[in-house]
């Protein structure tokens, strides 16, 4: 049997981090910061030490976790409002996007979760990078868009969807249910922005 490739074992580490994240992600939701890496393990069908391989500790997984989740959900929002559309076609899309990578992936879920609970559980200030950027990158765009839509006090706005939508997203992940219409959600929301917000 002859040696692996370079290109076969990077593609086997970006499998293990992968699968790692996602076990990580799924026990964050369960436990906390209180999560233990030999939990992550498990969840990953792991050894404890390949997790320890990739992570030397919860806290550089969990950085890792939250800072790809940060550029996935920069994707989600460059394609939402990226596009040449009227701003409340853009806001729904938005939601319902947004909405589908949060049950599709939970760690862009947690992200934003944290990030709305003022990174709560992390003690420090660890996360006051990753805040600024999500503030710059995520959260301008949004009320923006609400601003465009002619609503008043768009951070308001911004605030109350996003909440909702975290609130909304976190009944079916807790619980365990199949993802619902992602649509139906975006389209309630964003038509209380239009008809309250101006």
């Amino acid at each position: 049997m002859s040696p692996r490739t370079k290109e076969q074992n990077e593609e086997i580490r970006l499998l293990r981090v992968k699968q790692i994240m996602q076990a990580a992600a799924e026990v964050y939701l369960e436990q906390g910061i209180t999560m233990e890496m030999r939990d992550v393990a498990t969840r990953a069908n792991l050894g404890y030490g390949t997790v320890y391989h990739y992570y030397k500790n919860k806290h550089a997984l969990l950085d890792d976790l939250l800072w790809q989740a940060f550029h996935d959900a920069r994707q989600t929002t460059e394609e939402a409002f990226g596009a040449p559309q009227p701003p409340g076609q853009q806001l729904r899309r938005y939601g319902t996007v947004l909405l589908r990578q949060w049950f599709h992936d939970r760690s862009v879920y947690i992200l934003y979760k944290m990030i709305w609970e003022n990174f709560q559980q992390v003690p420090g200030g660890r996360f006051q990078k990753l805040y600024d950027q999500f503030q710059i990158e995520l959260y301008h765009p949004l009320v923006s868009a609400i601003r465009q839509l002619g609503a008043q006090e768009p951070e308001k706005r911004a605030n109350l969807l996003l909440g909702s939508m975290i609130g909304c997203a976190g009944l079916w992940i807790h619980h365990g249910h199949e993802e619902p219409d992602t649509g139906d959600i975006a389209d309630s929301l964003v038509r209380s922005i239009e008809t309250k917000g101006c």
